[in-house]
């Protein structure tokens, strides 16, 4: 950890397929881990065939001493950040469907017990689909 209280966090996102909510002009379209200058990170496959996305945020405590996470995936107001998984029309360049994943959800006790276990915290959002945003995420470690 940091002089300022800043250490990382490592975490996994997984989904069975890659099919957009809503997709009606029936756009090609890519789909990937949206960052904070709207590039996609695009997933890799378990086993089993789903898609999952392993990547790492910082993370410090916030005025109110609740997890603030920081890094490239991270977006939304400090008091709200969340990640996106996001699919974009290839031939019109629009979103087409953006799913958040709040990471309100993660508490300390949970991110030092990935830390200790060097295993990220994980969420399945298979099923989830835009406007779902405030339904809780069950995040875990595996």
């Amino acid at each position: 950890m940091s002089a300022a209280g800043e250490s990382a966090v490592r975490l996994r996102l997984i989904r069975a397929d890659d099919r957009p909510a809503t997709n009606p002009e029936n756009d090609a379209f890519e789909f990937g881990l949206q960052d904070d200058k709207g590039a996609l990170a695009p997933a890799a496959r378990l086993p089993d065939g789903r898609l999952f996305w392993d990547f790492e945020l910082r993370v410090r405590p916030a005025a109110d001493g609740s997890p603030n996470f920081l890094g490239a995936f991270a977006s939304g107001p400090a008091d709200d950040r969340f990640v996106y998984l996001s699919w974009r029309s290839v031939p019109r360049g629009v979103w087409i469907n953006r799913l958040k994943a709040r990471l309100r959800w993660i508490d300390w006790r949970l991110i030092r017990a990935a830390q200790a276990a060097s295993k990220p915290i994980t969420a399945d959002l298979t099923g989830r689909g835009p406007g779902q945003s405030m339904q809780p995420i069950e995040w875990k470690l595996d």
